[in-house]
């Protein structure tokens, strides 16, 4: 999990940035994302960097409040392409299944409650009520998918540390500074 927060906020094409404002060609891909909720994980772990000061010597000082109003939505069609770019059309059809199914929601939602409790009342990541509660076939559910070349290449650094998303990563990071106040 530490190479996807790495990665969020790393290099960027320049190219990558006129792309990822507009609406994402795939519908499949975009609905993926959501699933996964790549974008709301990437631009939180973003905001954390600039709230936290962590992002100061880099970028300058920001407004906090501007950081935390930024919209996760700006960037799930940029979140697409970087999908389009690392699986094939079966493929995330595959992962799509399994992440809109209950096994994917709760890898998804339990991930989250983790990076959450790790980051503490600074984070910028949704709270979930109640407990984690995994059922026997839903946790052979998430084995069976994470084991096998797909959701490694999908829960891996294969999506993570994609060209696509280092590029994406450091555009967000680059708006929000411009955005909010930095350099």
């Amino acid at each position: 999990m530490k190479s996807f927060a790495t990665a969020l906020v790393l290099a960027v094409l320049p190219a990558f940035a006129a792309t990822a404002a507009h609406a994402a060609d795939n519908p499949k891909s975009v609905a993926l994302v959501r699933a996964m909720r790549s974008d709301e994980i990437a631009v939180a772990t973003a905001k954390l960097a600039f709230v936290s000061g962590s992002m100061t010597e880099r970028y300058g000082k920001t407004n906090k409040g501007c950081v935390k109003r930024i919209p996760y939505a700006d960037y799930t069609s940029g979140w697409a392409r970087v999908v389009d770019s690392v699986l094939s059309p079966p493929e995330i059809e595959k992962s799509l299944a399994f992440f809109q199914s209950d096994a994917g929601v709760k890898y998804v939602e339990g991930m989250l409650r983790r990076m959450r409790a790790r980051q503490g009342d600074v984070s910028m990541l949704p709270e979930f009520p109640g407990k984690e509660e995994i059922t026997p076939a839903q946790l052979a559910a998430i084995s069976d998918f994470s084991s096998t070349d797909l959701g490694r290449k999908v829960m891996g650094k294969d999506f993570t540390l994609s060209p696509a998303a280092t590029a994406l990563g450091k555009e967000i990071t680059e708006q929000i500074a411009r955005k909010c106040g930095g350099k």
